[in-house]
């Protein structure tokens, strides 16, 4: 059942990245605006925000299925595949979006990431 979850939820992280676009009907009813009335930034925005959510999504998805094959077979290294996987992915991409926003805070994500890559890179070591 948890490989199936995590399936699912990878799914949605690729709806998240490829498919989703920025404002669903449900958003505009909610915020009560015309979409036409909305600024191209705004969209552009929200996409590249969606996109980030997608990468947490995919990367919460992968740790689930290598939790859920854990459980199946017994074996640790498919945990431990799965958290190398998905932290750079994550990182990852939280550090694309935020070149793409041309944030202040560039440094610190980028620090993120190379932790993230620094524990993948211990984790596949320790395999």
């Amino acid at each position: 059942m948890v490989i199936g979850l995590g399936a699912i939820t990878i799914a949605v992280a690729f709806y998240f990245v490829a498919l989703r676009p920025p404002l669903l009907p449900e958003d505009l009813r909610y915020i009560g605006g015309n979409p036409q009335a909305l600024s191209p930034a705004l969209r552009d925005w929200l996409g590249i925000v969606f996109h980030t959510w997608g990468g947490f999504i995919a990367g919460y998805g992968i740790m689930l299925t290598g939790a859920g094959l854990f459980m199946l077979t017994g074996r640790n290294s498919w945990v431990v595949r799965a958290t190398a996987l998905s932290l750079p992915i994550v990182f990852g991409r939280f550090l694309y979006s935020n070149v793409l926003l041309s944030s202040d805070f560039l440094w610190v994500i980028a620090g993120l990431l190379a932790l993230a890559l620094t524990a993948a890179c211990l984790l596949i070591l320790k395999l």
